[in-house]
């Protein structure tokens, strides 16, 4: 890219961040997603259908990758910014769910059925009632996260790219269920 205050096709971009700035399992629609974000930002802004330049005056636009780097990674530290760490190589990722999701101890409080006896003969409404307690949770960080990220050049859509792949890289996992029989009625 010769100057990256000039309008450049958005490949260019998608080039430039994938080549040092991303991480290499970053894939090209997703990067597409992470510059609308980025344009929300403040770092790049769309001139037209295709093309994007630099948001930053000019003195800062002939910046290196390192330089590009060192901005990203203090953009993560403001509340707008939180989803770049996920992105960016050498950034020290933040690996935690939001508290936001309820253990199942809290689940069996809130729900004075599932105390004490559990059944294995649920109706079929119960089991769409179970598996909703279950993903419940999951909606709700979804939820929070796209609304974070929508904003003027970042689509629900594209929203939802960027929040698949933040799911991808977090590392924490949930503790699995023990296996219980929800039927023994056999469908025909």
């Amino acid at each position: 890219m010769k100057d990256k205050n000039s309008p450049q096709p958005i490949s260019s971009w998608i080039r430039l961040l994938n080549n040092g700035i991303l991480l290499s399992d970053v894939d090209e629609a997703t990067t597409t997603a992470l510059c609308g974000h980025l344009a929300d930002l403040g770092i790049l802004e769309k001139v037209g259908e295709e093309e994007w330049k630099w948001a930053l005056p000019p003195e800062d636009s002939s910046r290196t990758e390192e330089e590009i780097k060192k901005l990203l990674t203090k953009i993560c530290d403001t509340e707008k910014g939180f989803a770049l760490r996920y992105f960016l190589k050498d950034s020290p990722s933040s690996q935690n769910v939001d508290d936001s999701q309820p253990s199942e101890s809290l689940e069996a409080e809130s729900n004075p059925q599932l105390l004490g006896h559990k059944t294995s003969n649920l109706s079929n409404l119960q089991i769409v009632k179970k598996y909703g307690r279950q993903v419940q949770s999951f909606m709700e960080l979804e939820k929070s996260y796209t609304e974070r990220l929508l904003g003027p050049n970042t689509s629900l859509k594209e929203a939802r790219k960027i929040f698949n792949f933040i799911l991808g890289r977090m590392k924490q996992k949930t503790e699995p269920r023990s296996w219980e029989q929800l039927s023994r009625r056999r469908h025909k």
